[in-house]
């Protein structure tokens, strides 16, 4: 029996609008009347989560950002962990280019050097507002604890700065690419696999008895869980090749999920 389902948000159970489909909204209300628990693991803050939460009418486990935070459906924190403050001003320096954006991010609050329309223009794929952060470095350690570091910019730029920060930083953090053209940087051992480690010891809950959906590298660490992996068919083929099945909506997976329970 598969008792919880772990689903990714962008690209997978939201879109570009943070609008759920109207389709996968049913799904998820349908697992919960089958007894099926719900968490949702991203790459966002907290509360951009609980935000996404609220459309759908529920309380969920999260995993925010790419595993920094755990937090049950109760909103007790299980887990969360920010970078050692030297460590993230040395890898804000190193990120920082004309060629790219850096964005700092605490708990639930994302940070730039300075707010301009191409800013403003990423802030609406957010739930809230993005702030402006003069002298970051000075931030850091004081008024700022930051927990991830995205930076954005072209595929080529992106590809090329995971590999610089990997090569100088690779005993302290772990890079993600969430989608194309937006790096993740996290501190060691961070993913949304280990996070939701955490939380199966919690609900004392075995990896096969666990579904999970993504379409990104980040949601590679939580296939390697368990049996029970779906990618969304948009994803990029080294990601799907990692999945247990392919789907074209979370929907879809549910139906598979239930499926199974049935026969079980």
């Amino acid at each position: 029996m598969i008792k919880m389902l772990v689903s990714d948000l962008d690209g997978t159970l939201i879109d570009k609008k943070n609008q759920v489909a109207p389709q996968d909204v049913k799904a998820m209300k349908k697992l919960r009347t089958h007894d099926v628990d719900i968490c949702l693991a991203s790459g966002r803050m907290d509360n951009e989560i609980m935000e996404v939460a609220k459309v759908i009418g529920d309380q969920y486990h999260r995993v925010s950002q790419n595993g920094a935070f755990v937090i049950t459906n109760e909103h007790v924190s299980l887990h969360s962990q920010t970078f050692e403050h030297e460590l993230a001003k040395r890898l804000y320096e190193s990120t920082c280019s004309d060629r790219n954006i850096t964005i700092i991010c605490s708990d639930n609050t994302n940070f730039v050097a300075q707010i301009d329309d191409v800013i403003r223009k990423i802030e609406e794929r957010f739930f809230f507002p993005i702030k402006e952060e003069g002298d970051m470095v000075k931030a850091i350690g004081k008024s700022l604890a930051p927990s991830k570091i995205t930076v954005l910019g072209h595929h080529e730029v992106i590809s090329e700065m995971q590999q610089a920060i990997q090569d100088v930083f690779h005993e302290d953090v772990d890079t993600f690419v969430s989608e194309e053209g937006c790096l993740d940087i996290m501190p060691k051992n961070i993913s949304k696999g280990n996070a939701l480690l955490i939380l199966l010891k919690h609900l004392q809950l075995k990896p096969e008895e666990i579904a999970c959906i993504g379409d990104s590298f980040n949601d590679i660490p939580m296939f390697k869980l368990t049996p029970n992996s779906f990618a969304m068919s948009h994803a990029h083929e080294d990601v799907k090749k990692e999945a247990a099945y392919v789907v074209e909506t979370v929907s879809e997976a549910v139906k598979m999920i239930l499926d199974n329970n049935a026969r079980e």
